[in-house]
């Protein structure tokens, strides 16, 4: 599937670059992007569209003989979609040229640091490198070591740790109200390290190839409105969505109406992109619907004082984790069990232990990336030996004490 997506994009692009019509061209980059849909559709979509489809017939009184299809998603499918579709469309825009190697192009598709859960990276990023002279020096190295030793930590000592709670908590017969915002704030800082932590990972383990790969998060928990959110949360994905889905809708270039229809339909595809199930639509219309209202708050994307960044960072973050429920809510009876918990808010000893845990799980990583939004992404390599190194080495081997207690895979490679 991914030679056959790939050759498909590498021949498109020649085709379209060698076109002179406009509507030739539009032809083949329509069929390009429809071909790509298609795989994904059938692989990842086909029995979700059937059995929801099935589940209203019935509703109504039918009784359809539907067939769904019994399929393995292959790994990393959305990514590798979402890289094939930009490639064609910067190469209709005119944004980039038809790549002719066609080994430099297949390398760009199948390169493996980002294969699987990004981030989606561009021709004009990363194609490119494949024609330029790389080099390996002590600073790649040492940079490549910091992301590597960073990423890991945040994956195996973060993620996973809260992953057993996370577990432990959302469940259909949940009893208590309190289980379920421990349960989601907890969440929401597992994502957070489990996906930032592989796409630090994909960076250092590409930098010590010689390939520098695009930072995919930019410490979105500081973030004090929904829109600078999405600027510093999975920046790959939120640029494409903009790029080559919002604009091509026509953007806010056409009034009010039509910018927040743009804005919920954009978010709402994006919510479906993360899965085949409606609690992810159903995420993706809150973000889409909270980006519109957003709109219309005078200094909202930029609060002109601290106060008003301190109310525009709560309300993000309550945004932020009521989404995060309905992201980990995966299915219906998991999500009306975890709602009715809400009509008990008794405290019982276990949400001491597990605000505790939460706290000291997220607090140090907070602390840390707010040192190093101030400072700068390598500040710590920049130290003298003395100290950084022993920062190193305490969170390799905390790491490595961590590791074999939760086999939990990384949470992206779903999508």
């Amino acid at each position: 599937m991914l030679i056959g997506i790939s050759i498909v994009n590498y021949g498109a692009a020649i085709l379209i670059a060698a076109s002179p019509r406009e509507h030739t061209r539009k032809i083949l980059v329509s069929l390009a992007v429809a071909a790509a849909i298609v795989v994904l559709v059938i692989f990842k979509y086909f029995s979700f569209f059937v059995g929801s489809f099935a589940a209203i017939a019935q509703r109504a009184g039918l009784n359809p003989n539907l067939q769904t299809l019994h399929i393995i998603l292959p790994l990393g499918i959305s990514f590798i979609t979402f890289q094939g579709i930009a490639y064609v469309v910067d190469v209709y825009r005119g944004k980039h040229a038809a790549e002719r190697d066609v080994i430099k192009f297949l390398a760009f598709k199948a390169f493996f640091p980002q294969l699987v859960a990004g981030p989606i990276e561009r021709a004009g990023n990363l194609l490119d490198q494949f024609s330029k002279p790389r080099q390996f020096t002590a600073d790649h190295a040492e940079r490549a070591l910091w992301l590597l030793i960073y990423g890991y930590a945040m994956k195996i000592v973060v993620a996973d740790s809260l992953a057993m709670i996370v577990d432990t908590l959302f469940i259909p017969d949940q009893p208590f109200g309190w289980s379920v915002v421990l349960g989601t704030i907890a969440f929401g800082i597992q994502i957070y390290a489990d996906f930032n932590g592989y796409s630090l990972i994909a960076k250092g383990v590409a930098l010590l190839f010689g390939f520098e790969l695009t930072w995919n998060f930019r410490y979105p928990y500081w973030a004090v409105s929904i829109s600078e959110f999405w600027r510093r949360w999975h920046i790959s994905l939120s640029t494409w969505l903009r790029d080559y889905l919002y604009i091509s809708l026509g953007g806010n270039r056409r009034g009010d109406a039509v910018t927040n229809r743009n804005l919920m339909l954009t978010m709402t595809l994006g919510g479906l992109w993360h899965g085949a199930s409606w609690t992810f639509v159903f995420w993706g219309l809150l973000h889409g619907a909270v980006l519109a209202l957003w709109r219309k708050v005078p200094g909202g994307d930029e609060p002109p004082s601290a106060l008003a960044r301190g109310v525009g960072w709560a309300v993000t973050m309550l945004v932020v984790f009521v989404g995060w429920f309905l992201f980990r809510a995966a299915n219906w009876t998991l999500l009306v069990g975890m709602l009715k918990a809400l009509t008990n808010w008794e405290w019982a000893p276990v949400h001491s232990a597990v605000a505790l845990a939460i706290l000291s799980l997220a607090g140090p990583l907070m602390l840390l990336e707010w040192q190093l939004q101030l400072r700068g992404d390598y500040f710590l390599i920049h130290r003298p030996a003395w100290m950084r190194y022993p920062v190193f080495a305490a969170m390799a081997a905390l790491t490595i004490a961590a590791s074999g207690h939760v086999n939990a895979t990384f949470i992206y490679f779903q999508f």
